[in-house]
């Protein structure tokens, strides 16, 4: 009679507990009876828990399971950030997931149930379309491993166990399973998911983003502008990419890009998808097809987050400047004036790789600062042609970039410069219609002028000069001090007026490691014309004399230039076609 009574009581308490789940489980797509609300339905059948379960004849793997395992050798998720399979944690599905798998990777029919409805057997197919997973599960979040206080602390950028929320349970045995994300018995958010994911709070929940809470992307009240092109999934309740969050780049299942569980098989393709101008305000895309532009289309598959700047194969996506967990509005200060490049990795002035960037030309360094560019462009005498040693402030002289120039006296620039003016790489390479006051967007992307430059700056020799010839140097120097020889009284205009000599062909813009004024003597320019070679006594050199003055020995424009010291004054030689002292 006790031992009846026990029984009876334990049976009431499932009842109980079932009927809690059936409540939410009968107006879900789990609901595979005859009137169930989903898309899947099985003629006759009214049993709602027998499609899962059944209390006899159950498959001994648990949860008194009413289905036969596929048996499938699943393709698993790999990641070089991932560390599960550095760590011997990548393992076959086991637990709940794989009982999840029964169904979700499409290889056995729904009703292929141990114990079939009262009605007979169930006539139904595998899944197909979205609910499938199929046996490939590289491009799915990974399941059944092992989330322990030892992962957290190896792969990093997770919360300890003890530290996540109860919404979001491991199994028995301390593995993320399907069911950690996904109760399957209750749906009041969308795809069983087990909380709201608003904000990327699901994710988060387990994934520590430094800075993210701040950022652009986690606040952002964008919406898309053209019908239809949300980048998010088209069965998101949510319209911002602040809404989506997380999923506004990533998704957990089936993500077209494997190996980041990225939105788009490109990286590019993920940031484009916003910044094309239909949901980011200005259109980056566009930039890219300008005949000068950084080529990020041809580096999708070789970025990885924690490459080595200096060994890396070289390349440029958007993240190898950007990274899209961190960056803040330009509004507020940060690396070399933008928050934009926040929490980037780079190189530094040494040309050691570092964590973090602190300048923005520690960023270009990283392909701009290790190796000799291999590009065709114009030779120098010295033809360094690395932008770090370039601007080193060891030089002789230098632009400003990394340090203060070399030259306190100099004078002749535009209101608003001086010779303690400090500028970045993107004063000069940068959109180039991103003048004041526009709306276009700042930045490298692309430009109408090579090498990226923010205005025209022609290096052949000969050029006409005029105010667009030279516009991105008489952006900082005033044009009418160089040309009418004011500041060090150099005879610009008898070179660059009279004779049209570049300003490149006697100054290289980044910096000279053996000449002040950045004198380094073009000796070819771009279209392999020849421009400088040495003087008829075989001397190529410019030799200082004191401030404002030096002398130089070269040939160019058909003039030898090939000085006596002393006699210049006593012929009053002044013609550009005669030795000159500067």
């Amino acid at each position: 009679m006790i031992k009846t009574a026990s029984c009876r009581l334990f049976f009431l308490a499932v009842l109980a507990n079932c009927s809690t789940a059936s409540a939410g489980l009968f107006d879900s797509a789990h609901n595979l009876t005859a009137t169930g609300p989903g898309p899947i339905k099985a003629p006759g059948v009214t049993e709602l828990c027998v499609f899962c379960h059944t209390p006899h004849n159950a498959n001994p793997t648990g949860a008194l399971w009413n289905r036969e395992l596929s048996g499938q050798v699943y393709t698993l998720y790999e990641s070089s950030t991932s560390k599960l399979e550095e760590f011997g944690r990548s393992e076959q599905p086991t637990g709940s997931s794989r009982l999840c798998l029964s169904c979700h990777d499409g290889t056995l029919a729904l009703g292929n149930l141990r114990v079939p409805p009262r009605t007979g057997r169930a006539t139904l197919s595998p899944l197909t379309g979205k609910a499938s997973l199929g046996i490939d599960l590289s491009d799915d979040h990974p399941v059944s491993f092992y989330y322990d206080r030892e992962l957290a602390l190896q792969r990093g950028r997770l919360a300890q166990p003890s530290e996540l929320i109860h919404e979001l349970p491991l199994d028995a045995a301390g593995r993320m399973q399907c069911t950690t994300c996904h109760d399957p018995h209750d749906d009041p958010y969308r795809k069983f998911l087990r909380m709201d994911d608003r904000g990327g709070t699901f994710c988060l929940s387990c994934h520590v983003i430094p800075d993210w809470a701040g950022s652009v992307h986690a606040n952002s009240p964008a919406t898309p502008r053209r019908p239809g092109a949300a980048p998010w999934p088209v069965d998101s309740p949510f319209a911002t990419v602040a809404e989506n969050g997380c999923g506004s780049c990533h998704r957990p299942h089936s993500a077209p890009g494997a190996h980041r569980l990225l939105s788009d098989a490109s990286l590019t393709g993920v940031c484009l998808a916003c910044h094309d101008g239909n949901v980011a305000e200005q259109n980056i895309e566009d930039e890219f097809q300008k005949t000068s532009a950084h080529p990020i289309s041809t580096a999708d598959t070789t970025h990885e987050p924690d490459e080595d700047p200096v060994t890396m194969q070289r390349h440029v996506t958007c993240v190898d400047c950007h990274n899209a967990h961190r960056t803040v509005a330009t509004s507020k200060t940060g690396v070399g004036g933008t928050t934009q490049l926040w929490g980037v990795n780079a190189v530094n002035l040494s040309g050691d790789p570092i964590s973090e960037a602190t300048q923005e030309y520690e960023v270009c360094f990283k392909c701009h600062g290790i190796l000799e560019e291999d590009t065709l462009g114009i030779i120098r005498e010295d033809n360094v042609r690395n932008v770090r040693v370039e601007i080193s402030p060891a030089n002789r002289s230098f632009h400003p970039v990394a340090g203060l120039g070399a030259n306190p006296s100099v004078t002749g620039f535009e209101p608003g410069i001086s010779a303690s003016s400090i500028i970045n790489c993107t004063d000069c390479h940068n959109n180039d219609e991103a003048a004041p006051g526009s709306t276009a967007p700042r930045g490298p992307h692309g430009s109408r002028y090579a090498p990226l430059l923010a205005a025209e700056y022609q290096t052949d020799d000969p050029t006409p000069e005029s105010a667009q010839s030279y516009e991105l140097c008489y952006r900082c120097h005033n044009r009418s001090a160089l040309i009418n020889n004011q500041g060090d009284g150099f005879s610009h205009a008898v070179h660059v007026v009279d004779q049209q000599a570049s300003c490149a062909t006697c100054h290289d813009a980044h910096g000279s490691r053996n000449n002040a004024h950045l004198i380094n003597f073009m000796l070819v320019d771009r279209n392999g014309q020849a421009v400088v070679s040495p003087s008829s006594s075989g001397r190529l050199e410019y030799d200082e004399m004191g401030m404002g003055g030096g002398e130089c020995y070269l040939n160019c424009h058909g003039a030898d230039h090939d000085p006596i010291p002393g006699l210049e004054e006593e012929a009053g030689m002044t013609t550009p076609l005669t030795p000159l002292r500067r």
